[in-house]
């Protein structure tokens, strides 16, 4: 008795799942693998209604093992056939993600090099445009006469002078940080040396660079990421971190380059660092996204009072 109710609920079953299955058919498409996969589920379904109708006749045309053993053999043919479907399908969703993957990188690096194309023509607009316009008032200002006018009048036209001078000054770092000058000509070490020097002054921090590229050079887009990660880093160091030193290495090793940052500041929650600081949280992915546009990876080691450090690999194209 037990078994025929097994039999009885065995059947339901396997009907209900060959309707689901016939009725996803046109979900997928009409999908030829899960065509097959459907008729297989209707084959098991009819071999569990045959086993079931054994119970209430005897008389047989054909034997219940014959139909078993054909229908078995007809179902595995089916779901070996409609897997063999599935995994071409597998095979091109994984050629679909590598593709998009590709894209992704693609778009990253063309939109970060149309950032760096306005940063530059912005440079060159405030270095040909601003640039001379302040040199100009500068002169003007210089040419008058201060023995002949009244020693207010004096201080004025000297403090005019020390404005000019620093309006100059200013535009000429603005320059530089929208377009290093020092990066196209020297190269990747020196720039990030000057631009240490710059930030570090007056402020009590010491930064130490280790390198086995020195003076080499890389096509510009690599150079300009690294240069734009490694400011960004820094700038972050001395805004958030507080840190009494920063240590930068950066290596060629056989076909990429490795940079190691850290500093000794007081470090940070990565986890809760975006719901806490937006505009840090997008610094971070800011220069997530430049080494993805160089289809690199890195990995961030922080936490509360234990410092800052990142590494990053980057593929020598």
């Amino acid at each position: 008795m037990l078994l025929q109710i097994a039999l009885w609920l065995s059947m339901l079953l396997q009907i209900v799942a060959a309707i689901v299955a016939v009725s996803l058919i046109k979900r997928t498409r009409y999908n030829v693998s899960w065509i097959l996969i459907s008729a297989g589920f209707v084959l098991m379904a009819f071999r569990r209604l045959f086993e079931v109708s054994t119970l209430f006749w005897d008389t047989q045309i054909i034997s219940k093992e014959d139909i078993n053993t054909w229908v078995g053999i007809i179902i595995s043919f089916l779901m070996l056939v409609g897997l063999i479907f599935i995994r071409q399908i597998f095979n091109l969703q994984d050629r679909v993600d590598e593709l998009r993957k590709i894209s992704e990188t693609r778009l990253l690096a063309a939109v970060i090099k149309g950032e760096e194309k306005a940063r530059q023509a912005i440079a060159r607009d405030l270095h040909d445009g601003l640039g001379p316009l302040l040199s100009s008032i500068k002169m003007i200002i210089s040419a008058a006469d201060v023995e002949k006018i009244d020693p207010d009048n004096r201080k004025i036209i000297e403090k005019s002078c020390e404005a000019a001078d620093e309006a100059i000054l200013t535009l000429k770092e603005i320059s530089n940080h929208l377009s290093p000058h020092l990066l196209k000509n020297y190269g990747l070490t020196k720039a990030l040396e000057r631009f240490a020097r710059q930030l570090a002054e007056n402020r009590p921090v010491k930064f130490s660079m280790d390198t086995n590229i020195e003076g080499k050079r890389y096509f510009y887009d690599l150079e300009i990421n690294l240069y734009r990660i490694i400011t960004e880093l820094m700038n972050n160091s001395l805004q958030h971190g507080d840190p009494g030193m920063i240590n930068l290495k950066i290596f060629e090793k056989s076909s990429f380059i490795r940079v190691e940052y850290t500093d000794d500041g007081k470090g940070f929650n990565l986890d809760e660092i975006y719901a806490e600081s937006p505009q840090r949280g997008m610094g971070i992915e800011n220069i997530r996204s430049r080494v993805k546009s160089l289809d690199g990876y890195l990995y961030i080691d922080t936490a509360p009072d234990n410092g800052f450090s990142i590494f990053i690999h980057v593929p020598l194209q």
